[in-house]
């Protein structure tokens, strides 16, 4: 699960650079969240016993966790002082677990529309955080189109996934 979400995250900054936005700098914890957001989701919704499902997925927000102040914060940054990797932590914390619950509450929206084709409200909020300097609106737009679409490609592929 670990490596899929950095695939999705490589996926997505690919996407953007190949669309013009490779020099627009991306909240990349915000990203991991997303990521993280789509593969419990679609973990659960594949999964008959709900309960094994949710510790497996606490499991992997852990791990995730783990890996992010570990090998990237401390390992790759240097970062030794324990306030800011404290700091660090509780932010990647706070937010892959609440947005979580905010992904969760635009996709259902985009879901109880039978007319959708695919998830605007989600790939909508998403574009509003990912960036670190908010885009304009018809940046946005254009990329509403090709986000949805991969979006769609790794919800569809995660469900394929995870009912084996």
């Amino acid at each position: 699960m670990k490596s899929l979400s950095f695939g999705m995250v490589s996926d997505i900054s690919r996407l953007l650079a190949d669309k013009g936005f490779g020099d627009r700098a991306i909240d990349i914890v915000e990203a991991l969240a997303f990521a993280m957001f789509i593969i419990a989701d679609t973990y659960s919704l594949a999964k008959p016993d709900k309960e094994k499902a949710i510790e497996v997925i606490h499991g992997f927000y852990e791990d995730m966790q783990d890996h992010l102040i570990n090998k990237i914060i401390i390992k790759d940054h240097n970062l030794m002082d324990a306030a800011e990797t404290q700091a660090v932590a509780a932010k990647f914390h706070d937010l892959s677990r609440g947005r979580f619950n905010e992904y969760g509450g635009k996709f259902k929206e985009d879901i109880s529309d039978p007319m959708a084709m695919s998830c605007p409200i989600t790939v909508s909020y998403l574009l509003d955080n990912l960036f670190i300097e908010a885009i304009a609106k018809e940046e946005k737009l254009q990329l509403m189109g090709a986000v949805s679409d991969k979006v769609l490609y790794f919800w569809s592929g995660c469900v394929q996934a995870f009912k084996c």
